[in-house]
């Protein structure tokens, strides 16, 4: 029977002993949660009249991140206890905390003006009435329109994101999912996810098209974030192996470049020198028909007086016996006649002709040797 009695005070005492520790704990958290309440809260921006929107979000989350249900003196929701209840004190304390947290965010200016108020749910209303323009059509469209046309313009790829990130935000606060039912909002918003990737991969520099056009092959489409995270990476390797600013010509195309201003040693696949004349189009001159062009001076078809070998001498290679018997041929004016280079000037060739140096003849001015007309013009 002792025994009995002695086990049934242990187990009070043990019962008791918890009861107070739990008690303590809980005071404890209570005063630590009150002197958190009580310090000062400051964001990074004061009130004025032109940042109402962005302050109003950021200090909401301030509030929040103390206590979430201090968010209900904002909202009047729920109401405030009876002015008799026991717990009004203990609100009331509360309302008076976040009231002074409103006007330390305050530019002085419009905070001497709005000590007034009696509650936080008056002056939070005041504010709004004062600066909010609600749900402003006019101000949609603008957002809606600056998302649209918005261009990176050179700036870092973040600063941009975050830029346009901000017009998205206040999109979906003024102009929300305003479906019910939960396939419809689903739906709503795969729409929304693909204008903003559209409108992302539009308003990105034009050294990102590579990677915007394989984006746009995919399929699914990415999320626009997935496209911010491609888009980023390419970026960084941009970075590493340098941009390409030119489009280089594919294959074995890649060597046979024509180039008149830089010299190639060694062994190369390019053509240097004068290329063959073409007209603005870019295709070569047609021949031109000579065949009713009559000389005043010999009497021959196919040439005029100032190309007639008789008056400007007969070139090199003429060989039907007129050389020996006509005018000498004289080097500069034989050369403007034919229309071909001094031996200087004239083609070698390399690995077949692939590579080439000098000036190349212009095939519309060449000219053959016509046994019966003596001199022919292409």
């Amino acid at each position: 029977m002792t025994d009995d009695s002695s086990s049934n005070n242990s187990n009070n005492d043990l019962t008791t002993q918890l009861t107070n520790l739990f008690k303590t704990t809980l005071n404890n958290q209570s005063q630590t949660t009150k002197q958190s309440l009580s310090d000062s809260l400051k964001i990074s921006l004061k009130l004025n009249s032109q940042n109402y929107a962005l302050w109003a979000r950021m200090i909401r989350v301030a509030i929040g991140g103390k206590s979430k249900s201090l968010l209900s003196h904002l909202s009047g929701d729920p109401k405030p206890p009876d002015p008799l209840d026991d717990r009004y004190e203990q609100w009331e304390q509360d309302d008076l905390i976040v009231f002074s947290w409103l006007i330390q965010n305050i530019e002085p200016a419009l905070a001497s003006n709005l000590t007034e108020f009696p509650t936080v749910k008056t002056l939070w209303d005041a504010l709004v009435v004062t600066y909010s323009s609600g749900k402003d059509k006019l101000q949609t469209f603008d957002l809606h329109v600056k998302a649209n046309e918005i261009k990176q313009n050179g700036a870092p790829l973040e600063d941009f994101w975050i830029a346009l990130q901000g017009i998205w935000g206040e999109i979906e606060r003024r102009d929300p999912n305003p479906m019910k039912c939960a396939i419809d909002i689903a739906t709503y918003n795969s729409i929304r996810s693909e204008q903003k990737l559209f409108q992302f991969l539009n308003a990105l520099d034009r050294r990102f098209d590579p990677i915007k056009r394989e984006i746009l092959r995919w399929d699914p489409l990415p999320s626009v974030e997935g496209a911010y995270a491609a888009v980023r990476k390419e970026m960084a390797h941009q970075g590493i192996l340098g941009a390409t600013t030119e489009n280089p010509l594919p294959g074995v195309a890649a060597g046979l470049v024509a180039d008149g201003s830089q010299d190639s040693g060694g062994i190369g696949l390019v053509t240097k020198g004068q290329h063959r004349r073409s007209d603005s189009s870019g295709k070569p001159p047609s021949r031109v028909d000579k065949s009713k062009l009559k000389c005043s001076h010999c009497g021959m078809l196919k040439h005029t007086k100032d190309q007639c070998f008789k008056l400007v001498g007969y070139p090199e290679w003429w060989n039907d016996g007129h050389k020996k018997t006509g005018v000498p041929a004289e080097k500069g004016k034989a050369a403007a006649a034919a229309g071909t280079g001094t031996e200087d000037n004239q083609m070698q060739g390399a690995f077949g002709g692939i590579a080439t140096s000098g000036v190349k003849t212009n095939e519309g001015d060449a000219g053959h040797q016509d046994w019966d007309n003596h001199w022919a013009w292409h």
